[in-house]
């Protein structure tokens, strides 16, 4: 018996990961102002990304929390805490207090991007993949808007005025909750059994798969965390103001939720890994191409880049709700650690090597280490939906 995709659930969730990440994304454009105002440099930037990223480390405790707990709260929940910190960025008076901001953002957004996609998941029935593209075309059409959003703030009230978006954002959150009320509560009960498989169990049946894609997505991050962090400053750096680097992030994202929105579908349809593939092979090239390539050029790769750029994440969130196992949210989790945790990882590096070496270069070194990402994808299992979506 086929289960129903409940198109209006789907769209209130996808919408709270609209409005979550709209605020999350302020950070990469107001980067070269930050420096400027704090005095820091690009390996600083990178610091900060790792620090809202150390809370990522509770994600598997987290998910197994939100097997056993009502998640919807903490969805509502989490925007409101985000919203806040994000908009407190301007007015901090040094690095240190950045850094406070920043761990607290980063514990709002692990708790949401670990319990929003499980929810996710029981809301699409027998359409995961679509689901989950749902979901991340609302992140990306987020860090879309959000350049646009921040940039505008700061041309009408200045860097330290940006708090100013703080009460919109809490309006935004309540039409939000609202909205959330209206999703039946047998979607979230229905995965919490009252017994489980044991913890070590679970632990056995989900290994394989994320030793199978943990090299794919650290190797990937690099392009994924040099594009989506330091887009703006790498732009500034060769001479373009902050409003046409705010725009250029701005495509990205666009073309990216078209990729996100695309990725998801079709995996459902021709399978899993022949998206990944396509993805791995033509992410590394077309970053390659966009350090070469003039002004007019740059501008369709950067369409180009973002439309392939976030594809992955909606596949691989698709294959872990594949798996077998009654601990969905805990096997989310890792995920999210992991991403995060390579994430991490690649902004501190790339700073460092923007430091050191110029954006160019390290774009362009980059791009290289991400084609290293190609034969470790050709060897990622899949489960057998995809050989008969194929």
């Amino acid at each position: 018996m086929k289960k129903q995709f409940k198109t209006g659930n789907v769209l209130s969730i996808a919408a709270a990961h609209l409005l979550h990440d709209v605020f999350a994304s302020f950070f990469a454009p107001l980067i070269p102002l930050l420096t400027q105002k704090l005095g820091f440099n690009y390996a600083i930037a990178g610091l900060l990304t790792v620090i809202q990223r150390i809370p990522a480390l509770l994600n598997p405790l987290i998910g197994l929390m939100a097997d056993r707990l009502v998640i919807r709260s903490a969805i509502v929940a989490a925007p409101v805490v985000t919203i806040t910190c994000m908009c407190l960025l301007g007015i901090a008076p040094s690095v240190a207090a950045l850094g406070i901001l920043f761990f607290v953002f980063g514990i709002s957004a692990a708790v949401f991007h670990v319990t929003a996609p499980v929810l996710m998941r029981q809301v699409s029935g027998d359409k995961i993949g679509r689901g989950m593209s749902f979901f991340m075309f609302g992140g990306e059409m987020a860090r879309t808007l959000g350049p646009l959003l921040v940039t505008a703030a700061v041309s009408w009230w200045g860097l330290e005025g940006i708090w100013r978006l703080i009460p919109f954002g809490l309006v935004a959150s309540l039409v939000l909750f609202l909205n959330l009320r209206k999703i039946d509560k047998r979607h979230i009960q229905h995965q919490q059994k009252t017994e489980k498989a044991p913890l070590g169990q679970t632990v056995r049946e989900i290994t394989p798969f994320f030793a199978s894609i943990t090299p794919v997505m650290l190797l990937r991050a690099f392009s994924k965390t040099a594009l989506s962090t330091f887009l703006p400053a790498y732009m500034v750096s060769t001479g373009s103001s902050i409003k046409t680097a705010a725009v250029a992030l701005a495509l990205m994202e666009l073309t990216g939720a078209a990729g996100a929105l695309l990725a998801g579908t079709w995996s459902d349809r021709i399978g899993r890994k022949a998206i990944l593939i396509a993805v791995a092979v033509l992410s590394p090239v077309l970053m390659g191409l966009f350090t070469i390539a003039s002004a007019p050029w740059q501008w369709v790769l950067i369409a180009l880049m973002g439309l392939v750029l976030f594809a992955n994440t909606p596949v691989f969130m698709a294959m872990i709700h594949d798996l077998e196992t009654d601990r969905p949210s805990f096997a989310n989790g890792v995920f999210m650690t992991l991403n995060f945790f390579a994430g991490s990882i690649v902004a501190l590096l790339v700073g460092i090597f923007a430091d050191r070496f110029g954006f160019v270069t390290t774009y362009q070194l980059s791009a290289a280490i991400g084609l290293g990402a190609i034969p470790f994808t050709c060897l990622i299992r899949t489960k057998s939906n995809d050989s008969s979506a194929s």
